[in-house]
């Protein structure tokens, strides 16, 4: 398949996706040793543009990516169902496509009370975040955590990557961002060369940049999660607890 093939897909599953089965299969991992990019991936096409491949060439004449999305000109998507997790977080058009197109014809899953519980627990740790705290000291404080423990007792190697997961996912939902770096929720960034907060960091933007001073984006969180009724009380409850 070449780019522009993908893109017209891409598009074509992103408009039938339904956003509550993304968020539902979101929640449901909660308290799984597993992990499903779904809502990463559909959170990035919000602002992704419609576009084209600009055939560009190197000075070796070898074909370039696409300036605009990072991806190669083609890509042969029998390899990408046989070597790419749908538990990794990704910019790739093609490989977005594979987990687009996997989890529209998937049945989706319920969030369980004990994956709520575990998602208002990791909002909790970010609301009560001090000015300074980085998302890395919000990571470390989390592994303190009787959930996390309980996912490194199922998936030793996987707990910490999930973890990072799910908090690079809230990112690109925009509910942590700075100022500064509000994409891809507002506008679009090429995710694939967006800038880090260091040139050793191993964090996706733009939850590399958040520190606890930037706060939740309330727009992006009742935009993704204000359906559910047990988790915004909850979420607002404490909010009204810290204002008091």
């Amino acid at each position: 398949m070449i780019h522009d093939e993908a893109i017209k897909e891409l598009f074509k599953e992103y408009n039938k996706a339904d956003k509550k089965h993304y968020t539902d299969t979101f929640l449901s991992t909660m308290s799984s040793a597993c992990w499903n990019s779904c809502l990463y991936v559909y959170a990035t096409m919000k602002t992704f543009p419609l576009h084209s491949f600009k055939l560009l060439v190197d000075e070796n004449h070898n074909l370039k990516p696409c300036p605009i999305c990072s991806s190669f000109y083609e890509e042969n998507m029998g390899n990408i169902e046989e070597y790419f997790p749908i538990e990794t977080n990704t910019n790739d058009i093609f490989e977005r496509l594979f987990v687009l197109r996997e989890t529209n014809r998937t049945m989706g899953n319920s969030p369980a009370d004990s994956d709520i519980l575990i998602f208002i627990e990791i909002m909790k740790h970010l609301q009560q975040a001090e000015g300074n705290m980085k998302i890395r000291d919000i990571h470390k404080s989390l592994k303190k955590s009787s959930f996390f423990k309980q996912w490194k007792k199922k998936n030793n190697i996987e707990a910490d990557y999930k973890l990072q997961a799910i908090l690079e996912t809230l990112g690109v939902c925009g509910i942590l961002h700075t100022e500064k770096h509000t994409e891809p929720f507002y506008k679009y960034i090429n995710l694939a060369v967006a800038p880090r907060s260091s040139h050793n960091s191993d964090w996706q933007y733009p939850v590399d940049f958040w520190k606890g001073k930037n706060g939740i984006d309330w727009i992006a969180f009742h935009h993704w999660f204000g359906e559910y009724e047990e988790i915004k009380n909850e979420i607002v409850l404490i909010t009204r607890k810290e204002n008091d």
